[in-house]
């Protein structure tokens, strides 16, 4: 049985090596679910956390929105690194709920509920990109204009509205010559049956293929089908792909480009 959508709009970001520390923007299509709301400030909480929260400046430059003061400190507390997803959703008058995924794939656990923030080991991140700052922003200085083109069309195809975010998914990047996709051993004994099987992947216009499941002794991989899929979508040498488990033998794939 399919499971319900999400009603919370949510939104994604994949931290790559590198990464503006500086600021975040919001996705232009997302600003619709916030714009009776919008204030200069928002509220980030971890999900399933109502002790892990910080309060960040919103600003708006040349029509786009920001996360600006305090994200870098939700950076460092939470010590993201390279590769590992966040999904924002958005809960109510300037109020996210986070999930951080790390490089398993899987989400990672409270990480500030077990440790204080000042004793929490640091994990290496990408090299902070240093931002020269003028008046261009309402609220807050903001980067000038060819920085901010820099990072708009870095973060460009990265940006994206996510229909479930609710549902079992994990994230694979892509791998230069790889006819199969390893699932996350967590992922794996939670939520797929045991054995050899096949598994619809759909794409974002609906269209289905049908990959098998295959079992080893440390691992399950999508073999037969997925070499068929990967070219069929484009999917290149570092892309990221999205598994959501929208049915028990049926998974949404969302392809982020490298």
């Amino acid at each position: 049985m399919a499971r319900r959508a999400s009603k919370e709009p949510t939104f994604f970001k994949i931290i790559k090596s590198g990464f503006n520390t500086d600021d975040l923007r919001i996705p232009p299509k997302f600003r619709r679910h916030m714009m009776n709301e919008l204030s200069e400030r928002a509220t980030l909480e971890l999900k399933g956390s109502s002790k892990c929260s910080w309060t960040v400046q919103v600003s708006e430059i040349e029509g786009d929105i920001y996360f600006k003061n305090g994200w870098q400190e939700f950076i460092r507390d939470n010590s993201l690194g390279d590769f590992e997803f966040l999904v924002f959703r958005y809960e109510r008058a300037m109020h996210f709920s986070i999930e951080i995924f790390d490089k398993t794939a899987c989400m990672r656990e409270n990480f500030l509920e077990n440790s204080t923030v000042a004793n929490a080991a640091k994990r290496p991140r990408g090299r902070p990109r240093k931002c020269k700052h003028s008046a261009a922003g309402k609220n807050i200085p903001s980067c000038q204009s060819t920085e901010l083109k820099e990072i708009k069309e870095e973060e460009e195809e990265e940006d994206a509205t996510m229909p479930n975010s609710k549902v079992p998914s994990f994230t694979s990047i892509i791998g230069p010559r790889r006819y199969n996709v390893t699932v996350p051993t967590d992922f794996s004994r939670k939520h797929l049956p045991q054995g050899y099987y096949y598994i619809v992947l759909k794409n974002s216009e609906g269209r289905n293929w049908n990959v098998k499941v295959v079992p080893s002794t440390m691992t399950v991989k999508l073999s037969a089908g997925w070499a068929k899929f990967k070219r069929a979508n484009r999917i290149n040498f570092r892309d990221t792909c999205r598994f959501e488990l929208v049915e028990r033998n049926t998974m949404m794939v969302h392809i982020i480009p490298q």
